[in-house]
């Protein structure tokens, strides 16, 4: 069996491994790497079967990720038989798609309505009012999430109530949200256990990434498949990285599951191949592991001590401190990053430093919100006429079905045809057309909507009915861009396509958003008590589950790690994290 790819001989042992698996796997410990090795593996026990393997990630970049290495690995043809996705597509794909008439209240048909819909938002915001709770608290909608006897699972200020409450509006217009999408997926499968054989007949291997993150509600629905007994499963987490505790996810659900599938879990993954020894040491301090997680990689001997700065501002401390620290060491700002506890101190960051001059990509950056159904389909294609690759191909081929997914609440497969590569030149081919006569992106954006309606309504992949969303999506957009004092006179394609092809741009992101993530330098921002842990985690759970959080973004760093504080509100202390891995005084 041959991988094309390295393997340590604990990687090789896991991957050999042919019954359930547990595999506990350290921060840069090469776990996609493993698990790509051990889908290749298990393509080879179902090519010409009409088996498949299915591949489950937390976040979409994950997915594109592994299908991208997929490609270089695999075998042409190997995606027939392969389907990765994030759990809520695999239950909307798989199961609710096919069998949403059995729920009473989705009978006629529904809508997925996601968190940046502006429908969610002023229901979220409608419920807010209703309980004479501030309209902040919007956000936090994002987060609730269901039990499996259907108990709602809320964050600090909200209640079941409020839940209920919002669930039952979104009910009322037949829309559906993510945590809906789960729960209604597990009531299926144990209101008709068929459902669950037939997916346990149709897939042969689960492989499993970010275990430690699946909640109790997902954890029920691969029992259902699991008790039909024709399926594998390869499960690859840490305890140690598990941040998704307001969601209903627990570490101990790790070792439980692996039990009750009867699963060897000898397999530990703690050579750390990304980081250097000094940011590994500060990782130990947080959470020793025995036998010591170890630093291997390329930059296990690099010098550069983990540097703390306090300074009167987020943004003099990175133009002072941050980015200096990259000229020193030649990074480039693609392969940096600054991460925040949550999202409201990037925002104001990010402006700052696009007026700087520094590129970046995340809050502040993207002058439009990706809800608008356009949006990174024409970013993907403006990449590719400016790049061409066979990434960027693919990619547009993902976008396109993500929009005709939402356009036509369907599962367009057939834009994996030969049909549907035919359908993507045809746009490509009109959207260089397109840009030959102006580069200016408005402009441009608008024709591509008129073109590539109409082509899309030629092919059959959109109907009459649907002629206007490409044309609305653009109005969408444009007007979010005003609304953002954004020059559009200025906007050009080439801009557009900065936003799908981030490798030259400094990434802001949220430490749970980074997870999964790798820089050569990266900066924690506000890194104070009361962030970090929350001052609403008030349970030693709670504030073990921000010292994960806290671990996770740690060990994003490859060579330059910065730990920053500032002085803009008095109450600003220094986070206690900060005292354990030794960079402040206790």
């Amino acid at each position: 069996m041959d991988f094309s790819m390295k393997l340590t001989r604990e990687q090789s042992r896991a991957v050999l491994h042919d019954g359930n698996a547990l595999i506990t796997a350290c921060p840069g410990s090469g776990k996609t790497r493993t698990l790509i090795a051990k889908l290749i593996c298990c393509l080879d026990q179902v090519r010409d079967t009409s088996r498949r393997i299915c591949c489950i990630t937390y976040t979409n970049g994950a997915v594109y990720e592994i299908e991208s290495r997929l490609r270089l690995y695999g075998a042409t043809g190997d995606e027939d038989y392969c389907e990765v996705s994030t759990i809520h597509a695999f239950c909307l794909n798989n199961i609710l798609r096919y069998h949403y008439w059995r729920v009473p209240p989705y009978k006629d048909g529904f809508k997925v309505v996601p968190p940046d819909d502006d429908r969610f938002k002023e229901i979220a915001r409608n419920v807010c009012a209703e309980y004479g709770i501030a309209e902040s608290f919007q956000e936090s909608f994002e987060q609730i999430n269901r039990d499996p006897d259907g108990t709602p699972i809320v964050p600090s200020g909200l209640t079941g109530d409020m839940a209920l409450n919002f669930w039952g509006r979104l009910l009322k217009e037949k829309l559906i949200d993510f945590p809906n999408i789960i729960y209604y997926s597990y009531t299926l499968l144990q209101q008709y256990p068929s459902i669950a054989q037939t997916l346990a007949c149709k897939f042969a291997w689960f492989l499993i990434d970010e275990f430690q993150d699946t909640t109790s509600l997902q954890v029920e629905i691969l029992k259902c498949i699991a008790e039909n007994q024709k399926t594998k499963f390869f499960l690859v987490g840490d305890p140690y990285q598990s941040i998704y505790g307001f969601a209903g996810a627990h570490p101990d659900l790790m070792p439980s599951f692996a039990n009750h599938i009867k699963a060897a879990d000898d397999f530990k993954l703690l050579d750390n191949f990304r980081s250097s020894k000094l940011i590994v040491n500060h990782a130990e301090k947080l959470f020793p592991r025995e036998p010591p997680m170890c630093s291997v990689g390329e930059f296990k001997d690099f010098p550069e001590e983990p540097q703390y700065v306090h300074s009167p501002s987020v943004f003099e401390a990175i133009t002072s401190y941050f980015i200096p620290a990259l000229k020193k060491f030649k990074i480039d700002y693609g392969s940096s990053a600054i991460l925040a506890p949550q999202w409201i101190p990037l925002y104001g960051l990010g402006r700052q430093l696009r007026e700087y001059g520094i590129p970046i990509v995340g809050p502040g950056a993207r002058p439009y919100r990706r809800i608008h159904v356009f949006a990174l389909l024409a970013e993907q294609i403006a990449a590719y006429l400016d790049h061409p690759s066979a990434l960027s191909f693919y990619r547009i081929e993902r976008e396109l079905f993500n929009l005709l997914n939402n356009i036509t609440n369907t599962v367009p497969l057939n834009v994996y045809t030969h049909k549907g590569k035919v359908v993507i030149y045809r746009l490509l081919n009109s959207a260089q057309k397109i840009k030959e006569g102006t580069d200016k992106g408005i402009y441009w954006l608008e024709s591509c909507a008129k073109n590539f309606t109409d082509i899309l309504i030629q092919a059959e992949f959109l109907t009459n009915i649907n002629a206007n969303s490409l044309k609305e999506s653009v109005s969408g957009m444009k007007a979010d861009m005003l609304k953002n004092r954004v020059d559009i006179s200025k906007l050009n394609v080439a801009a557009l396509g900065v936003f799908a092809s981030h490798e030259k741009n400094m990434k802001l992101l949220t430490m749970h958003r980074a997870k999964g993530t790798e820089f050569d330098a990266v900066a924690l921002i506000d890194v104070h008590e009361g962030k970090l842990p929350h001052y609403y985690a008030k349970t030693d759970e709670q504030i073990e589950e921000s010292k994960r959080l806290f671990y996770v973004a740690v060990t994003r760093a490859k060579r330059v790690l910065m730990y920053i504080t500032d002085s803009g509100n008095a109450r600003n202390t220094p986070s206690r994290f900060l005292q354990e891995v030794g960079v402040v005084d206790t």
